[in-house]
């Protein structure tokens, strides 16, 4: 592993090189010594960074809209898509599988692109302050990410961003139900129920059921967030 190649692509030189092994080793190679535990620490850092940068510039959102915005931010695809601008999936030690969707150039899965970010963002930690973590992980937002208001309205999709969050919190599968149809086939208004391990998280409306459903995760996920902060 080339250290200085990956500490001048992430912006941090490590004491430990160790951490630095660690990040990037998936369990497939090391089941003892892996990225996991640096993933559970990274996870949550990278959760209270976001929640305070955005708490402290916008100002204007109310907790529903910084929840929203939070989700978008800390959910795999835009971890993993900073990962990517980086250049360091080449470096995951893992053995190669076939068959799996969702894979970079480099035959890495995304969602372990992901948790190895999160992994090196836990162990910058480690390595030297929650103020350092906080630095290179906001530095790397405003790189790739600089119009987040344009980037999130843009990109979001609450289905995935409701699905990724349960998976990583409790492993529930969100359930999606047509309650009502109501009008004339020519305008027809689609009434859709959410349900979270059987218990009503949000009621979404539109004119089809991709756009209801949509609503209805954005509400089951604000719910959902303000249930479990």
């Amino acid at each position: 592993m080339d250290y200085n190649i990956i500490e001048k692509r992430i912006g941090y030189s490590f004491k430990d090189k160790t951490l630095l092994d660690l990040a990037f080793t998936h369990k497939s190679i090391n089941q003892g010594k892996n990225y996991e535990r640096l993933e559970f620490l990274g996870d949550a850092v990278i959760g209270a960074i976001v929640a305070e940068y955005l708490y402290l510039n916008f100002k204007d959102l109310n907790e529903g809209e910084l929840s929203r915005y939070r989700a978008a931010l800390v959910r795999l695809d835009a971890l993993c898509d900073i990962a990517e601008k980086l250049n360091i999936s080449e470096f995951i030690l893992k053995e190669r599988d076939n068959g799996i969707a969702g894979k970079d150039s480099n035959g890495i899965n995304k969602r372990i692109i992901s948790n190895v970010y999160e992994a090196v963002i836990g162990a910058v930690l480690l390595d030297s302050s929650y103020k350092k973590a906080k630095d290179i992980l906001l530095s790397h937002i405003h790189k790739f990410i600089p119009d987040i208001r344009k980037t999130i309205s843009e990109n979001t999709d609450f289905k995935t961003n409701l699905q990724e969050l349960l998976q990583k919190e409790s492993g529930a599968t969100p359930e999606y139900r047509t309650v009502k149809k109501e009008g004339p086939i020519h305008n027809v208004v689609f009434t859709i129920c959410v349900k979270i391990n059987g218990e009503i998280f949000g009621y979404g409306t539109g004119r089809s059921k991709k756009i209801a459903e949509q609503d209805g995760a954005k509400k089951a996920l604000i719910k959902f967030l303000e249930k479990n902060k």
